[in-house]
């Protein structure tokens, strides 16, 4: 794994440049092999479902976030540094906020916040 390439990718999730954090998470998966790729396939399914999320596609944000969690869960509590419980029980909470969006009982501007990805490794 690239670390570079992995903290450049940790910075963009938590300036909110989710396309961008997208891609470069997506070319380390493409060079990654098994535990490793399964991880990183499931932190760009959480910034595909943010970047979905901010651009009002709800059921779109909530497929991708469904996906990210379902993913990282076997990886918990920390992998590479990073501490996933707190981080999927955030998206667990934000998924319950998009459902009742799409079923029109919360106002998307009071979905939770997104959260950043916190790092042992770096900051």
């Amino acid at each position: 794994m690239n670390e570079e390439k992995f903290r450049e990718g940790v910075r963009l999730f938590n300036e909110r440049k989710f396309f961008e954090c997208h891609d470069l998470f997506e070319e380390i998966w493409m060079n990654e092999d098994g535990s490793e790729g399964e991880f990183f396939r499931g932190l760009i399914h959480l910034a595909v479902g943010c970047y979905h999320m901010n651009n009002n596609n709800y059921r779109g944000a909530k497929s991708q976030l469904i996906k990210g969690t379902q993913k990282l869960e076997p990886y918990k509590p920390e992998y590479l540094g990073v501490g996933l419980s707190p981080l999927l029980e955030s998206f667990r909470d934000i998924i319950l906020d998009v459902e009742r969006v799409i079923q029109g009982q919360l106002r998307h501007n009071q979905i939770r916040e997104i959260p950043v990805i916190q790092s042992n490794n770096f900051s």
